[in-house]
């Protein structure tokens, strides 16, 4: 056996081992990885509470919740010999949006993981073992982007109180590029999502669909990516200046792998600083119990990290770095389009219009003479 068909036999069993994630039906299982701290200490229950720069993972809409530009950078251990690194940017821009209705935000996010390495040997004619060497087991890079806006509002008047519903819509799209020994193969897919938010109740709602389209191939045959319908709710509520409390209730649903999961999550930060997050997954090969905290200082500074508890005892952490700069008000983030207002005719029209004098059938009449009043002496306001 010659080691050129050793390798392509290597690369048949890990494609084999990576279409394993769920029921073995999808290819490049780090996108099914919770990159973001805070989202993994909330056991992934972020549908409906996306406002960062990790909505490209789990809801595009939540990109237009930011009002600060943020930098993020991520890592994860715990998942064997993987390791994987994530950057990600997400911002406000200055645009009304295509609505109209302002509140519009960009995002890009680079990830890339690198899988170990696997033994190859090399057996000589007479099948003794002739060399070995470790080469790589395979690597994956992700390139995304994805842009969202407030597309509407709708008011809503009670008898105590009144509230406004605010829609967002995003739109995204990734590149995949996946190594497995010597098998390369590369394939495109598109996100979009939906939320809306009452910021007077608190509540939100989220949906979205993440990795349509894409197909991978390595060989012969084409993989598809892993298709993930999400949906949830959320509720945010506590003194701003004291506590803030969220609490929500998510699942998602793996459309080739026809396996669904359920997660639940609770966040608690004390004068904007100190942050605490428990969370638990249902349904799930490594489900189980989730913490985490986060720090933040000067409201620009933030530090998340989370723990997972597998199935198999496996500890599993997220560690999350990010830099917030350059707020946006939101009276400037909600600005609306003015209505269209028609143009002015220029001094060099109306000049042509002015030299021309009206013509009448019948002269202008004279102005009526008024009568003068005689002077009695007397103020005319008495009477």
């Amino acid at each position: 056996m010659t080691r050129s068909l050793l390798i392509v036999l290597a690369s048949c069993s890990v494609a084999g081992l990576a279409r394993a994630a769920g029921p073995g039906t999808t290819a490049v299982p780090v996108l099914q990885i919770p990159m973001s701290a805070r989202a993994a200490g909330m056991g992934t229950s972020f549908t409906a509470v996306a406002s960062d720069a990790s909505a490209l993972f789990y809801n595009p809409a939540g990109l237009a919740r930011l009002n600060a530009h943020e930098l993020d950078f991520s890592f994860a251990t715990g998942q064997g010999e993987t390791s994987i690194q994530n950057f990600a940017y997400a911002g406000p821009t200055p645009f009304t949006g295509i609505s109209g209705n302002g509140y519009t935000s960009a995002g890009a996010n680079l990830l890339y993981s690198r899988s170990g390495t696997i033994e190859v040997n090399r057996l000589n004619a007479n099948g003794s073992l002739g060399s070995s060497e470790s080469v790589s087991a395979g690597s994956d890079l992700v390139l995304s982007g994805g842009y969202a806006e407030r597309v509407g509002m709708t008011p809503i008047e009670l008898r105590d109180a009144s509230y406004q519903i605010d829609h967002y819509l995003g739109v995204g799209g990734k590149y995949v590029r996946s190594t497995i020994v010597t098998q390369t193969g590369s394939a495109v897919a598109a996100d979009m999502g939906y939320l809306v938010h009452s910021p007077e109740a608190g509540w939100s709602f989220g949906a979205s669909a993440l990795n349509i389209g894409g197909k991978i191939k390595y060989s012969e045959e084409k993989e598809p990516l892993p298709a993930t319908f999400r949906g949830g709710f959320a509720w945010q509520g506590g003194v701003p200046s004291v506590h803030n409390v969220i609490a929500s209730v998510d699942g998602d649903y793996l459309l080739d792998e026809r396996e669904w999961h359920a997660n639940m999550g609770l966040e608690y930060f004390w004068v904007k600083s100190y942050g605490v997050r428990l969370g638990y997954q249902i349904n799930r090969e490594d489900a189980g119990l989730t913490l985490g905290f986060g720090l933040r200082w000067k409201g620009r500074f933030l530090l998340d990290y989370a723990w997972g508890l597998g199935k198999s005892l496996g500890d599993q952490h997220r560690i999350t770095v990010s830099y917030r700069f350059g707020g946006v008000p939101p009276s400037q983030r909600g600005r609306q389009r003015r209505p269209f207002i028609e143009s002015i005719p220029e001094r060099d029209q109306l000049r042509g219009i002015e030299d021309k004098q009206p013509e009448f059938n019948e002269p202008a009449p004279r102005p009526r003479a008024v009568p003068r009043e005689r002077n009695t002496g007397v103020p005319g306001w008495i009477y």
